[in-house]
């Protein structure tokens, strides 16, 4: 009797207890997993946000620095077309030849700059070679050129002011992608179009045109800012008294200091208000400059990484309910915002779930079109700021 009592007393678990044991267990794991999946995600999304901001302050910065060199020079009342010209103008995206009216648009910035003297060498030294170029002609050795370009470069001193040129070109076949160029020159410098011509690359009146071609313009600027979904660039002018306001009380999109007739074509780009036809052009006492400038720039997330959004269906170009693939992971603020799809920037004004409702097509100067399901939905990083450009030249009588 003892033995058959010790033995029921040591007996082991039951196959149910087993399985309790083990849905215990396995609920267990199950729940750790998941709050481990949870936290490296939010790490991931944490950094991945970080990098982010950190590439949209570094575009800020690139580009503020060069618009803060901005000049104009009250002073000069000289007849003749003034060196410190600013000229704003809404050209096809990459400069094309032919631009249709349905076709976005993009600032196109030509402007008066201070120069560090270490940039102004440089471009100094590139312009002599090119002259020395063409002064001993194509048979001339690179030695004896490289010599007279010395002997150019010694008898020019520096002046401290030059030229850029601000200018977007497509980067994905999309049109999602843009990136924001520059080009610097010195104030007088000229660029070589073939074997027997140059231009100067503010006089011409529209850059891409035959008189200055794109691909011209491209090879003599550099990529400022990459990876861009927008970028755009707002004057205040005397009448501005809001960066939001509509009219003549808002900002102006298109600038001309010289108020010379390069804006008063309507079918050659918005058409400035204040422009005063071909007779200003070479008068500089009626020059204006605006007060400030409104930069907004957004930065497309890292394209290596998981895409921001996906559409779940197509959508022609009317649609104004656009669902997305897993809205919840979507980063657009839930109360409205901008997104693009593909060269589309739309304006949406609340996610509910996984469908952006009341969306108005064909935002920031784009066209509305259809799009394909699986669509890359994107947002980007926004920054905006204000630059003050000091100078006197912002206050005219009519």
């Amino acid at each position: 009797m003892s033995c058959q009592h010790h033995c029921r007393g040591a007996s082991g678990f039951t196959l149910i207890e087993l399985l309790v044991v083990l849905g215990i267990l396995t609920g267990f794991l199950a729940m750790l997993v998941q709050f481990v999946d949870s936290g490296v995600r939010l790490f991931d999304e944490g950094e991945a946000g970080q990098a982010l901001a950190d590439r949209a302050e570094a575009a800020r910065i690139r580009v503020e620095r060069e618009l803060r060199a901005v000049t104009a020079d009250a002073r000069k009342l000289d007849p003749g077309v003034p060196d410190d010209r600013f000229l704003v103008q809404r050209l096809g995206i990459g400069l094309p030849a032919r631009v249709a009216a349905s076709d976005p648009r993009a600032f196109v910035l030509r402007a008066s700059v201070t120069l560090p003297p270490i940039v102004e060498e440089q471009l100094q030294g590139d312009a002599m070679l090119v002259a020395a170029a063409i002064e001993l002609g194509a048979d001339a050795e690179p030695a004896t050129i490289a010599a007279r370009a010395a002997q150019l470069q010694s008898s020019s001193g520096l002046r401290g002011r030059g030229r850029i040129m601000l200018a977007q070109w497509p980067l994905s076949s999309d049109g999602a992608l843009l990136e924001l160029r520059i080009g610097r020159f010195l104030i007088d410098q000229l660029i070589p179009f073939d074997a027997e011509r140059s231009v100067d690359p503010f006089s011409v009146l529209l850059p891409g045109s035959a008189e200055l071609p794109s691909l011209v313009l491209h090879a003599n600027t550099e990529v400022l800012v990459s990876d861009l979904l927008y970028a755009d660039l707002q004057m205040w002018s005397q009448t501005t008294t809001s960066w939001t306001a509509q009219g003549a009380s808002g900002a102006e999109e298109v600038w001309d200091s010289a108020r010379g007739g390069f804006l008063e074509d309507p079918a050659l780009g918005p058409v400035w208000r204040f422009d005063r036809g071909g007779q200003s052009l070479a008068d500089p006492s009626d020059d204006i400059h605006p007060r400030a400038l409104r930069v907004t720039l957004v930065v497309a997330s890292d394209e290596s990484r998981p895409k921001e959004g996906l559409l779940d269906d197509p959508i022609e170009a009317d649609t104004t309910v656009i669902a997305l693939i897993n809205g919840d992971r979507f980063p657009g603020a839930s109360d409205g915002g901008f997104a693009k799809i593909e060269g589309e920037w739309i304006r949406y004004v609340e996610r509910v779930g996984d469908e952006l409702r009341g969306c108005r097509r064909g935002q920031r100067g784009t066209r509305a079109v259809p799009h394909s399901a699986s669509s890359i939905v994107r947002v980007g990083r926004t920054v905006e700021f204000t630059i003050a450009l000091p100078h006197g030249k912002d206050d005219w009588n009519g």
